[in-house]
């Protein structure tokens, strides 16, 4: 039988992390565009692209750490019942 993933960590400030970044990943994405359709400015809009990029590098970083927290607790968890 395949085992389930653990869900990620139920901790507020976690969520509330990932939110941000998500916040900070569409406004990079806004500013891209703006700086391309409204100001034409290219660098405008690579300034957007990075923070952008930034961000999304860190989603995935969180997201990873967030992984490996719940499998370490349903480690414990396992542990505690066996």
């Amino acid at each position: 039988m395949a085992r389930e993933r653990p869900p990620l960590p139920d901790d507020g400030i976690y969520r509330t992390i990932l939110w941000v970044i998500v916040l900070t990943i569409v406004a990079g994405a806004i500013v891209t565009i703006a700086g391309q359709t409204v100001w034409h400015d290219p660098e405008i809009s690579n300034f957007g692209a990075i923070v952008a990029l930034i961000g999304g590098a860190l989603y995935v970083v969180f997201r990873w750490l967030g992984m490996r927290e719940a499998k370490r607790r349903a480690g414990e968890d396992d542990a505690d019942r066996g």
